[in-house]
């Protein structure tokens, strides 16, 4: 048994032996079942202070060993999910080529962080979902050779192709849907690269490679829930390990990015959600909780009072008459504070789903016949997105 099919059933282990504590989420049930078989744990949480919760909830290691003494499994952890930084390559400066000062500069950190762990081109290159071609065209600026750039949106194919002939780079750019059969034979023979892929998107790729030819491949996997239908399709062989788009979404919720403006909004739109909640558990008691669909921004940009009877109106729950809404939104904000550190446990085990889906995919190329490898290219701090899946041949 390889290592990826090793650590695959490791974490798959881990998983199912957490599920209570990890799947219910406490925005969706005010209090999961396990408050009531671990309630030192529940309590513990419900103690936390605003700025010990802040410092829990940014730093996975810190939850672990808060979380560690209610359940002891955290312990074993910590040894599944590390994954190697990745020795990185001396990159050469994009130098006079103007048109790298296209790209925002977060964006253009994760790029040169990609392309030193990736390193010089194995074949000739293929960008899968390129969007204008920036990382294509950040390797072709350090190590020369050419790329092939596959871009849906015909606009951006276009915007890429004036930037690449501002660099004199042979960079192609050809609109094709990843996601149509056409789109295999551009991997034949190729090293294929995809930063930040999304969902399907990656997917696709790692299903292509092998069966197309591909010489090697980087991909940089994001945003799992996309595409997925109920639940995963396990790419590396059978699982017991049924994750559906409410786990897929728990392994991408880390977010450094966010300003504090945003995450003030962020939170107050959550309270507000959780006091319409409160409304329709009052008007239909015993209901389970069902999601509803997103809110207009124009309703949180609001005061309290019309974002609770618009939603109300359109999700068709009565408002008693004479609400005290002072009241209703306080209830909103409580509930909100008390799901932010039930969440907690949720949050401790998000990046295991996380590596349990690179596993799968890393098992998936190795039954294709590459050698895989899993490493960092980047700080969380740049992106928590910061795995590149790399084979070859």
């Amino acid at each position: 048994m390889s290592v990826h099919a090793r650590r695959r059933a490791a974490l798959e282990a881990f998983l199912l032996d957490l599920a209570p504590i990890w799947t219910p989420s406490p925005f969706c049930e005010a209090r999961p079942a396990w408050c009531a078989t671990h309630p030192a744990l529940a309590n513990a949480l419900l103690a936390l202070d605003d700025a010990t919760l802040a410092a829990l909830s940014a730093d996975d290691a810190a939850a672990r060993a808060f979380l560690c003494p209610h359940l002891p499994a955290l312990a074993e952890l910590r040894a599944l999910i590390d994954l190697p930084q990745r020795e990185t390559a001396q990159v050469p400066a994009p130098g006079h080529l103007a048109a790298w000062h296209f790209i925002p500069g977060r964006k253009a950190a994760q790029i040169d962080a990609f392309a030193a762990a990736v390193g010089e081109p194995r074949a000739p290159l293929v960008e899968w979902c390129s969007g204008k071609g920036h990382l294509g065209r950040r390797f072709l600026m350090a190590w020369g050779g050419e790329a092939k750039a596959l871009e849906r949106n015909a606009v951006l194919c276009h915007e890429g192709e004036a930037l690449s002939a501002r660099a004199r780079l042979q960079q192609r750019f050809e609109v094709a849907d990843v996601l149509a059969p056409a789109a295999a034979a551009s991997l034949a023979g190729a090293h294929a690269i995809a930063l930040h892929a999304c969902g399907d998107l990656h997917r696709r790729l790692v299903d292509l490679a092998g069966p197309a030819g591909a010489r090697a491949l980087d991909v940089a996997p994001c945003c799992y829930p996309l595409g997925t239908d109920d639940f995963y399709q396990p790419r590396g062989g059978a699982s017991a390990l049924h994750l559906d788009r409410n786990a897929l979404r728990l392994a991408v919720t880390e977010t450094v990015t966010a300003s504090p403006r945003l995450a003030a909004r962020s939170e107050r739109l959550s309270a507000w959600k959780l006091a319409f909640v409160a409304q329709r558990e009052t008007h239909a008691p015993g209901v389970p909780y069902r999601t509803f669909k997103p809110v207009p921004a124009a309703w949180s940009s609001g005061d309290f009072a019309f974002f609770l009877q618009s939603l109300a109106a359109r999700e068709g729950v009565p408002l008693a008459p004479g609400l005290d809404y002072g009241a209703a939104e306080a209830a909103g904000w409580a509930r909100h504070r008390a799901a932010r550190r039930l969440q907690l446990p949720r949050l401790a085990c998000r990046r295991a789903i996380e590596v349990w889906l690179l596993r799968d995919l890393a098992l998936a190329l190795e039954n294709d016949g590459f050698e895989v490898e899993l490493h960092r290219f980047c700080p969380r701090t740049l992106t928590p997105r910061n795995v590149i899946v790399s084979a070859r041949r």
